[in-house]
């Protein structure tokens, strides 16, 4: 037996996490022991365990799933802990240590906000020097910095992240770093420092923006939507075997421009390697133009709180080819579209200004960037003759291809790498056909999750917005849960919602953080006009309940719920003041089903956004759903009274819609592939009518010759409708056509990640259209829903959370060949999948320890058959 996977709030040994009450879980592998016959936690001041403060003895009923560990906390505290789990069979096991770290909890900063006294918009190094006395037995920084920042001790950067200190609403909250630096102090002298560049609150971010210029230093709009000044605030806490060092920000640092001289986001940066000060962050540093820096009383900043972020690690390294175009450009191909940035060492004539820029996609086999529209997606080097490594700071890229120019050929230009950078999180789950096509497709949308999952779930990586756009978020959200562990990433995510619904009485709005102006001289109307657009807002919801089903946390569902009823509430009045129909009248615009092919200037315009299903009936559909959502969390979090308000609403709802859009003969009035789905996906239709809207259902992608015409809001409920309608040939059939449009014409394309637009590359290769058209959205990759639920087969249980119950109902068709979903769940490993031999389907299935799983499968007759199968791996042919 083996204890793994031991996490505290869904992460590995959380250092200088907003914990609140810490909940710890962990999973248990290689053991002939089926369940769990008791479980022990144990949580201690010290790594042997001397000092316990937290045992919950031989517990029965403690669940790997998560055991809150309810002691009071100290700020800047490190606490061990362990669990010894007993199986069925007496078999006993004990874990490994793991641990978690308090931040400062509710100790106030003893540091100042301070600013560099330096001309506007000169990005600065920042440094102090102290000393310290003693051996250094532990030291910890807790800093934060605006716009983006890195740190350093003694010459050397802190951690191994990157971007902090995150994206947020900055003037909501602002969230600080812990770093371990025990190992970067010493005893004597010694100096801590930042470099601070633009980022999300400073530089050119926001909407309906115009490109800066690299030539002029014009920094472009919007510009400095948070802050106009660069802000650094921290302290450093170091023991000795003497007491305690603390150094804190004040007027005692010191000042002076770094080498980014022009820099943002959307646009990328500029390093003139020339105005390097020589070992700046180290004592050994003589340079002596130092500035002053000053206490900053300026930038409006709201609540300082400890992360919640999960940090920006470079996750996975790619070596580019050098890519011969007919134009002679020196280009790079990584092969892979990421976010990132590419990383090299450069060995160059003094004064040399290397230039790159950063695409997507080739046209006529030669570089291509015009879908980034305003973001310039640059980098600019200027080498001061010295031999350097070479990467960015304050920005990233979404990006496949690169060309150099500033050189002739790629002479001094060494070791080149592509980081692929994202926030850390736990790949958990794998899905391997016997279709290649369909396997990369799978990984085009890990990859896309991958690319969009830096910080904030955002839209796209590369163009200009990189936000966190509701409705792409809600509707990837079943599937980002399978391929990862996102309980920490969406917790995150849900603060962001919260702090927008605030300020806007519940309504939810189009992005999160809402990144516009916000001052009282220039505050942008989308704080006033903007959101509260159905399947986007409804995010606050959805993606809450999802994470639950996926983890089977209480704590993810105690974060959300506020965030959830606000934005339920909302509807509600929204409702109340337009009728009390108990349906959500679509007057107003909605994104509805965006980009579906059923819309009015569909085959018209190749730009056409809107989609044709009535946007009442999608609002509606939406305002049930989400009420279904708090519903099923109250009642998950034993609150009663409001579980009988919102499943009363729901019902309400439901049958307002009935009412409204279901013939007697039982006809959706909604027509289309995305009424008749979301119909059946979201459990509106009566049950009298499903048999005929799936009929209906069928006839319309009979007249498509069997190809979709969904957009973001139909599209993740299409196939599951049909494969849970008895039409699951139509599903497959949908999801293995390789022409226009479909899924796998994508990947007869060359793409790499999921595109925004059934048609963002024509079948000449040409793209179709540059006002909106992202080679980088994984809306679309929703479709794995499915391919785990439906084609593989592994269901969570809503009354049973966390897959210690799961439902295992595989639907295979020979044309696939084979299927397999590998997923370790919160429970522990899941294997779904099943194969043809001749006309006999062989099928595999894996159970975790201390978990069951009903098994439906139809035999060659027709026949249903049902099983309860335990821990272990079964087999079962038909």
């Amino acid at each position: 037996m083996k204890i793994q996977r031991m996490k505290t709030n869904r992460i590995v040994n959380p250092l200088g996490f907003d914990l609140k009450t810490p909940v710890v879980s962990w999973t248990v592998e290689e053991t002939a022991a089926k369940k769990q016959l008791w479980a022990r936690v144990e949580v201690a001041a010290d790594a042997d365990f001397s000092t316990i403060l937290f045992d919950t003895g031989e517990s029965r009923t403690a669940s790997s799933l998560g055991v809150p560990v309810e002691i009071a906390l100290s700020p800047r505290t490190r606490y061990f802990w362990r669990v010894t789990v007993c199986g069925d069979n007496g078999e006993r096991a004990t874990s490994d240590t793991a641990w978690f770290e308090t931040a400062k909890l509710d100790e106030p900063f003893a540091g100042q906000r301070i600013s560099p006294c330096l001309p506007a918009d000169t990005a600065p190094y920042m440094r102090r020097a102290f000393q310290v006395e003693g051996k250094v037995l532990s030291a910890r920084a807790y800093f934060t910095g605006l716009g983006v920042y890195e740190l350093y001790v003694n010459g050397e950067k802190a951690g191994d992240e990157y971007l902090a200190p995150g994206c947020t609403a900055y003037d909501r909250w602002i969230q600080y770093q812990t770093y371990d630096v025990t190992d970067l102090v010493k005893s004597g002298e010694n100096v801590v420092g930042a470099v601070i560049g633009n980022g999300w609150a400073k530089g050119r971010f926001g909407f309906d923006g115009k490109a800066g210029c690299y030539e002029t230093n014009e920094p472009g709009s919007p510009h400095n939507i948070f802050t106009d000044e660069y802000l650094l605030l921290g302290e450093l806490h170091i023991t000795t075997d003497r007491g305690e060092t603390v150094v804190v920000t004040d007027e005692r640092w010191q000042s002076a421009p770094a080498p980014l001289t022009f820099g943002s986001i959307y646009d990328g940066e500029r390093y003139d390697a020339r105005l390097e000060i020589e070992n700046w962050a180290s004592p050994t540093c003589t340079f002596d133009g130092w500035q002053p820096v000053k206490i900053n009383t300026e930038t409006r900043l709201g609540s300082l709180t400890a992360r919640l972020s999960l940090p920006v690690k470079a996750k996975h390294i790619l070596t580019p080819k050098v890519v011969q175009t007919p134009k002679n450009e020196l280009v790079l191909d990584l092969g892979q579209n990421i976010t990132g940035w590419l990383t090299f060492t450069a060995d160059l004539p003094a004064g040399t200004e290397l230039r790159l820029q950063f695409g997507e996609l080739l046209q006529d086999d030669c570089f291509y960037r015009d879908n980034m529209r305003s973001a310039l997606c640059e980098y600019r080097y200027i080498s001061d003759g010295r031999k350097a490594f070479v990467r960015p700071i304050a920005t990233f890229y979404g990006f496949r291809f690169v060309k150099f120019s500033g050189i002739d050929s790629f002479d001094g230009i060494a070791d080149i790498e592509g980081w692929a950078m994202y926030s850390d999180l736990e790949q958990t789950g794998e899905i391997v056909t016997a279709n290649e096509k369909v396997n990369r497709l799978y990984l085009n949308s890990v990859w896309s999750q991958r690319d969009n999952f830096l910080d904030v779930p955002t839209d796209c990586p590369q163009r200009d917005e990189r936000m966190g756009w509701t409705g792409d978020a809600q509707a990837f959200c079943p599937t980002a849960n399978y391929n990862m562990d996102c309980a920490a990433f969406y917790a995150k995510y849900s603060r962001d919602l919260l702090e927008e619904q605030k300020l806007a009485d519940g309504k939810v709005p189009d992005v999160a953080p809402l990144m516009v102006s916000r001052r009282a001289d220039e505050q942008h109307p989308m704080l006033s006009s903007g959101g509260g657009h159905c399947g986007w807002a409804d995010a606050a919801a959805i993606v809450p309940w999802e994470t639950y089903l996926a983890t089977g946390n209480r704590a993810t569902l105690e974060n959300g719920y506020e965030s959830m009823k606000l934005w339920a509430d909302w509807i509600y009045r929204y409702d109340e003041a337009h009728g009390a129909t108990r349906l959500w009248p679509g007057i107003e615009f909605h994104f509805a089903d965006w980009l579906a092919l059923d819309g009015p200037e569909s085959g018209f315009n190749p730009e056409s956004v809107m989609g044709g299903t009535d946007v009442t009936f999608l609002c509606s559909a939406y305002y049930y759903k989400s009420t279904m959502c708090v519903a099923n969390a109250a009642r998950a979090l034993g609150k009663t009274a409001d579980y009988a308000v919102y499943s009363r609403r729901a019902d309400e709802i439901r049958d307002a819609i009935r009412r409204e859009y279901y013939t007697p003969g039982g006809l959706c009035a909604a027509a289309t592939q995305t009424g008749n789905a979301i119909s059946l996906d979201f459990g509106l239709a009566p049950s009298f009518a499903r048999e005929k809207i799936t009929a209906s259902l069928r006839a319309l992608l009979k007249a498509a010759n069997m190809h979709l015409k969904t957009g973001f809001l139909g599209t993740p409920s299409l196939c599951r409708a049909l494969s849970d309608n008895g039409a699951n040939k139509d599903a497959y059939t949908l999801f293995l056509n390789e022409d226009l449009p479909s899924w796998l014409y994508e990947v007869n394309m060359g793409a790499t990640t999921i595109w925004e637009r059934w048609n963002s590359v024509n079948p000449d290769g040409k793209i179709s259209g540059i006002g909106m058209n992202s080679m980088n959205h994984y809306a679309y990759g929703a479709v794995f829903e499915w391919v785990y639920k439906n084609v593989c087969g592994l269901n969570p249980v809503a009354e049973c959370p966390g897959y210690k119950r799961a439902v295992l109902r595989p639907q295979p068709d020979k044309r696939l060949g084979a299927a397999k979903a590998m997923v370790n769940t919160a429970a522990g490993y899941y294997e779904s999948g099943w194969k043809y031999d001749g006309d006999a389907v062989v099928y595999t299935f894996t159970v975790p320890f201390d978990a069951e799983a009903e098994v439906i499968l139809t035999g060659r007759d027709g026949e249903t058959v049902r099983k309860t199968l335990c821990a272990g791996t079964h087999t079962i042919t038909l």
